[in-house]
């Protein structure tokens, strides 16, 4: 498969599910750029038949000047800043690097509740005798993932939105590398506002109630106005 050439106006085709996931960063970054796109939503009851269409059974996918599909949200993070420098500036290449960097060590420390909850048994549990009774679904299985998040809340929150914090602070701030939103932020805001909608089972929705740098930082970043006009693109979708 050849690599797509950059042009000056791509035809991008972004694909996932109708959820913001793995998908987000690259979306947010789309809009900061001012780079139109279609941002095709598949429902999960399409996924199984289209699963095998994918590189690698996976989503998002993204096509770029109807080339053959690329993957991996990060490549396409990447690709999106090659078109708008201002959001990976030459000048501050490894700082906004570091900053996605540590941004996937705090979605790293999250995973495991999450794949507990989705895919028990590729953890080991249920599939042992001194596991049997820890299916998915199970009062057993249940606990654990209560006791395994409020252990996140406890110990790798407080820990990461230190680290954001004092890298905002020590940038100029508003956003992680100073004064002007970067790759980073794209990553970071999804993961935070994650913690503020109140879907997910044992995080309580005031989560961030307790770090007033991350609510003035995340409110920093959706006042942004190609923000502001992604979400009211989201707010006239049918299941946004």
């Amino acid at each position: 498969m050849q690599t797509p050439k950059l042009l000056d106006n791509p035809h991008i085709v972004l694909t996932y599910f109708a959820i913001p996931g793995a998908a987000e960063r690259v979306r947010l970054a789309l809009w900061l750029g001012g780079i139109k796109f279609e941002d095709v939503r598949i429902p999960f009851a399409k996924w199984p038949e289209f699963k095998s269409l994918t590189p690698y059974g996976q989503l998002p996918v993204m096509s770029i000047n109807k080339s053959a599909w690329i993957a991996q949200s990060n490549a396409m993070l990447q690709y999106v800043g090659t078109l708008v420098p201002s959001l990976c500036p030459a000048d501050q290449f490894l700082q906004v690097q570091e900053a996605i960097g540590l941004i996937d060590d705090f979605e790293r420390a999250w995973r495991p509740s999450v794949s507990l909850a989705l895919e028990p048994e590729k953890l080991g549990y249920g599939i042992t005798e001194a596991t049997a009774s820890f299916i998915k679904g199970s009062p057993e299985l249940n606990d654990t993932i209560k006791s395994l998040r409020e252990a996140f809340l406890d110990n790798e929150m407080p820990k990461y939105c230190g680290f954001f914090a004092k890298m905002t602070e020590n940038n100029g701030g508003p956003f992680l590398c100073g004064s002007k939103p970067t790759l980073a932020d794209c990553c970071l805001v999804p993961l935070l506002e994650r913690y503020t909608l109140g879907f997910v089972d044992h995080i309580p929705m005031e989560t961030l109630d307790t770090y007033p740098a991350m609510t003035k930082y995340l409110a920093a970043f959706k006042a942004l106005p190609q923000i502001q006009a992604y979400e009211q693109y989201l707010a006239g979708m049918p299941h946004a």
